[in-house]
């Protein structure tokens, strides 16, 4: 008898983008971070890829990427996020997939249908195309076709898994609770599952029509909860002894125990969650009696010989089948008793009439421009993962049955756009939690919301009104936000992104910098056809023309703008499409000695008058613009008043440090300021030029600071600290020899001592790893010296 281990990781966020600027804006629930995506990625996606094993003395032996001694999934659209967004993590989870071929045969990553969908609710149609995009973008991602596939929730029906196994998905992931009946063999009667509960320690065929089949694995379940909820990963011994207990003596034949969790349990839901996981896979690796491996690699090894029937329209989070996502079948989050989900109802009907209504005008349109609309859409994916211009032409001669000009082209292209946010709108997690009015339900509606849009402008009326009927049954828990049809009002309907609102944007985010529009804003493409600007004294226009497209959708529209800048937080500007007999030089001829009069007024009314169109101001701006503009004129400020702030600053430097040697405590107002001056001065004196005194520098800043008993910024200064560090260890790894890049980090770790800061030394402590691994013999005294500093054994060799 031989004993495997596999452990699975779901890994997955819920689709955060804005459908409008297809980009994920800031989340200030997740501050530090930017959003949520940042945050769980620094907790928890980035620490697997490099995760600590401590020694004895609590320093680091090892930095491992767990993801190759184990078996994960990420979804899609996480996926993308990562390759923007963090691409060390997108490379480090494609390397692990080929170091577990190289080692096992197998990789161990597995697909997911693509937006996370309950797929029993789905029409078969959509769980085709869920299937189809969730397969090509896995192997545009890892260079080969998927092995296995996993299921949002593990919700599953046999439809389901007779379209994974027509697309060629030889296995999926279920919970034990999903297994209806066995067998241990074709010709063996069926019995269900007993009182000792179902043996996991196999995989299982489910026969499917046609002659198909597809395997199932079902994890251990007490294990998997035990990690989740009992806090199995605070002690990385107690995990693997867990694991090895899962075991059954005497029980004939090989045996895996799979572990199957939210792969967010290693770091985010558990802090330090994947050293647990690094530690725990470390020790089962060196154990004899038993092997670590994937699904994939124990499949090939081990065909199953018995049968399994599942429980149709099942899942691994609802003890009700799927009525999570539909109903208000009393599962919840826990955190807000009295409260109900009667509003799951009313979303899920109302979007599965959308997505219908959306249907009816996708065949209408397309006939006549596709040869299969929905053959179209279940390969549009590849648009999505290459939207070149040869992509799109290779797309047109597999799939338009006319030669299309510009304009049939952009219609399909938006119907297809149009189709992939019908089926965005279904993300499992708009249904998951307490109450319509939180993140995920909203998300869920702006990207309805961005369907009907797509809609509106091929022609169809209604759609809006329909849906917000049903909404209006759809009662929030919270009085004050009314039903989903005030949510509708108050937090969909204002979002709404159009082109004029892009160039609007583009023209009162450059007005202060003089800027024409970029090439490039989010996913439009704006090319300048003519700009002009004046400003005096403080005050500044902008005006011009432009040309707008949607990067996926290409259909040209040019349109006129003009941004005023009155000075402080006042803008506006106006937009609409370009007349025919349009003069750039007119506004400029009428405004100009107007704006140098500073008879701003009267600037506002040639504006209304010879643009015209619609009025813009600064709430108009997209989220992140609103910031970026916020922080510019920020920096303005401060960088007017630095020079005065450090002048009083220096002149009551002296008087300070007399009271302080006096005992008397300084007055808050300069302490403020000190702190804030000694702490710009750090951040600015850590880049200091290779042959500055480093050392001296920063020691003085140190020493003033200590001397008024001041506490410099420490979250600022903590960032710039480990940033620097990080670039020190880039530089040694590139040239282990050099002295400058070494001393600058123990100079850099030497005021993080003195000032008792924490800075995160994890970017650098892999670059050293990195470092000592390439090295042919021991590392020098210096670099020994670094290692102790890091907090790494010395003799740790990677």
């Amino acid at each position: 008898m031989a004993k495997h281990v596999c452990v699975h990781g779901h890994f997955y966020q819920p689709f955060r983008e804005n459908p409008w600027l297809e980009v994920v804006e800031v989340q200030d629930s997740a501050a530090p971070f930017h959003d949520w995506n940042e945050r769980v990625a620094a907790e928890c996606y980035a620490p697997n890829s490099a995760a600590r094993i401590m020694g004895a003395e609590g320093k680091i032996t090892d930095i491992v990427n767990n993801y190759q001694f184990m078996s994960f999934n990420f979804g899609a659209t996480l996926m993308g996020w990562l390759r923007a967004q963090a691409p060390a993590v997108h490379e480090a989870l494609i390397e692990a997939d080929q170091a577990a071929i190289a080692r096992w045969g197998h990789g161990g990553a597995m697909a997911q249908v693509y937006h996370h969908l309950i797929m029993p609710l789905c029409n078969d149609r959509d769980k085709q195309t869920q299937i189809l995009w969730g397969l090509a973008d896995f192997a545009h991602r890892f260079g080969r076709p998927a092995a296995g596939m996993w299921l949002a929730e593990t919700a599953v029906d046999t439809p389901t898994l007779e379209l994974m196994a027509q697309a060629g998905v030889k296995f999926t992931v279920l919970a034990p609770r999903q297994a209806a009946m066995i067998r241990p063999g074709p010709d063996a009667a069926w019995h269900e599952i007993g009182a000792d509960g179902l043996n996991t320690r196999r995989p299982y065929i489910v026969r499917l029509r046609g002659g198909r089949s597809i395997v199932v694995f079902f994890y251990d379940g007490p294990v998997s909860q035990a990690v989740a909820f009992e806090n199995l990963l605070q002690d990385g011994a107690r995990f693997a002894q867990r694991i090895m207990g899962a075991f059954v003596e005497g029980e004939g034949g090989d045996q895996l125990v799979s572990l199957a969790t939210d792969g967010e349990s290693y770091g985010h839901h558990h802090r330090f969650g994947e050293m647990a996981l690094a530690f725990a896979l470390q020790r089962i690796d060196h154990d004899p009696t038993v092997k670590l491996t994937n699904f994939a690699a124990y499949l090939a090894a081990n065909p199953p010989t018995w049968e399994a029937r599942i429980v149709e329209a099942s899942s691994w989070s609802c003890a009700h089948g799927v009525e999570r996502w539909r109903a208000d079948c009393g599962c919840n989050t826990g955190g807000n008793p009295g409260w109900n989900q009667k509003w799951r109802g009313p979303l899920r009907q109302g979007l599965n009439v959308l997505r219908d209504q959306l249907a009816d005008l996708f065949e209408q349109k397309a006939d006549g421009l596709l040869h299969d609309p929905w053959a179209a859409r279940d390969d549009y994916v590849r648009l999505l993962l290459d939207n070149s211009a040869a992509g799109r032409k290779r797309f047109l001669e597999n799939h338009a049955k006319i030669l299309l000009d510009q304009q049939g082209r952009a219609t399909v292209w938006q119907l297809l756009e149009m189709q992939r946010w019908a089926m965005a709108m279904f993300t499992s997690c708009g249904w998951f939690f307490d109450d319509i009015s939180g993140l995920e339900p909203v998300q869920n509606l702006r990207m309805a919301a961005r369907a009907i849009q797509l809609a509106r402008e091929l022609g169809a009326a209604g759609l809006e009104r329909s849906l917000v009927a049903t909404l209006s049954r759809a009662q929030s828990n919270r009085p004050n936000k009314g039903s989903g049809a005030d949510i509708w009002r108050a937090r969909v309907a204002p979002e709404l992104v159009g082109l004029e609102r892009v160039a609007a944007h583009a023209a009162i985010s450059g007005v202060m910098e003089e800027e024409p529009p970029p090439p490039r804003l989010y996913c439009y493409q704006l090319a300048d056809l003519g700009h002009r600007h004046i400003d005096h004294l403080g005050a500044s226009l902008s005006w011009g023309a432009l040309r707008a497209r949607h990067v996926r959708i290409g259909r040209d529209h040019e349109l006129i703008y003009a941004a005023l800048h009155r000075g402080g937080h006042e803008f506006a500007a106006w937009v609409r499409p370009r007349p025919t007999d349009w003069d750039i030089d007119e506004i400029g001829a009428a405004a100009e000695d107007l704006l140098r009069s500073l008879e701003l007024e009267r600037v506002e009314a040639v504006l209304a008058r010879l643009v015209g169109g619609q009025r813009f101001d600064l709430s108009d701006l997209f989220l992140e613009g609103r910031r970026s503009l916020a922080e510019e004129m920020a920096r303005r400020l401060t960088t007017r008043n630095f020079e005065v702030a450090k002048s009083i600053y220096d002149e009551s430097k002296e008087q300070m440090l007399m009271l302080k040697s006096i005992n008397v405590p300084l007055p808050p107002l300069f302490n403020a300021l000190a702190e804030a001056m000694i702490g710009e001065e750090l951040v600015q004196g850590m880049d200091l030029p290779p042959g500055r005194d480093l050392a001296g520098h920063l020691g003085a800043l140190a020493r003033q600071a200590k001397a008024l008993s001041l506490k410099p910024n420490g979250g600022r200064l903590e960032r710039a600290l480990a940033k620097r560090l990080a670039a020190c260890l880039a530089e040694l790894l590139e040239s282990p020899a050099a002295v400058g890049p070494l001393e600058r980090a123990l100079t850099l770790l030497d005021l993080a001592q003195a000032l008792e800061l924490r800075p995160d030394l994890w970017e650098a402590q892999n670059h050293y790893f990195e470092l000592i691994g390439s090295l042919a013999g021991p590392p020098s005294d210096g670099l020994a010296k670094l290692a102790r500093r890091l907090n790494i054994a010395i003799a740790a060799r990677p």
